[in-house]
């Protein structure tokens, strides 16, 4: 499995596809901290609900990025199944560093995490959240949400299970507005748990989480048995 990692991982990297989801995700970010002087819980909330539509389309960049010669040649190697869930813990796992990226950025450019910071500057502000990691380990903790729902989103809308590109493009974005916007979502509801303060962690709770892995084990499930049946 290892080697399977590497190799979709130097896929990724090859094609070039990784860009433009980065490239969107700074954008994103971005915006949300262009004002600055927000809360930290909500800096945090911000890049993790930005997660949602960038790793959903990562992955479906992952999903895609494979020549078909190539990947029938792995599946015949290593199994279709074995692949395909290689292709998606590769895509997760570029979300990851994304949504800790995110969360550095929220760290810099939201308001300390103390009510009266002795040093406002990055430094700071830093050493204020280590000293008082709580609110960070809590948007964190709302990002691995996001994470797998955006993963669950982008193998259910996308090749093998959906195999029409314009189809697929839409109903990912379709499905990651409404996975932001609605509080059925399990990433709507972490972002939308009960209001932390600044100095209060804004933990996403155990129901939001707990259907983020099932969604997640459910889709990963669909997406490689329609993998081995395309093989």
């Amino acid at each position: 499995m290892i080697a399977l990692l590497r190799y979709q991982a130097a896929i990724l990297l090859r094609s070039h596809r990784w860009i433009f989801p980065v490239i969107a995700y700074v954008a994103l970010v971005a915006a949300g901290a262009g004002e600055g002087g927000t809360p930290l819980s909500e800096g945090l909330g911000w890049s993790a609900a930005m997660c949602v539509p960038v790793v959903a389309f990562g992955t479906r960049s992952m999903l895609t990025a494979e020549p078909d010669a190539a990947r029938a040649c792995v599946a015949a190697a290593a199994g279709p199944v074995r692949s395909q869930l290689a292709a998606l813990l590769t895509a997760l796992g570029g979300g990851v560093l994304l949504a800790i990226a995110g969360a550095c950025v929220a760290v810099l450019t939201s308001e300390s995490v103390l009510r009266s910071p002795l040093n406002p500057s990055p430094a700071g502000k830093i050493s204020a959240a280590v000293a008082h990691p709580g609110v960070l380990l809590a948007g964190l903790a709302t990002a691995g949400v996001c994470l797998l729902v955006a993963s669950a989103i982008g193998a259910l809308f996308n090749p093998p299970v959906l195999r029409h590109p314009g189809v697929a493009v839409l109903a990912t974005l379709a499905a990651a507005i409404v996975a932001i916007a609605s509080d059925v979502s399990p990433a709507g509801a972490a972002l939308r748990h009960p209001a932390a303060t600044q100095t209060t962690a804004q933990w996403p709770g155990l129901f939001p989480a707990v259907a983020a892995v099932c969604l997640l084990a459910v889709t990963w499930t669909a997406s490689a048995v329609a993998a081995a049946r395309r093989g």
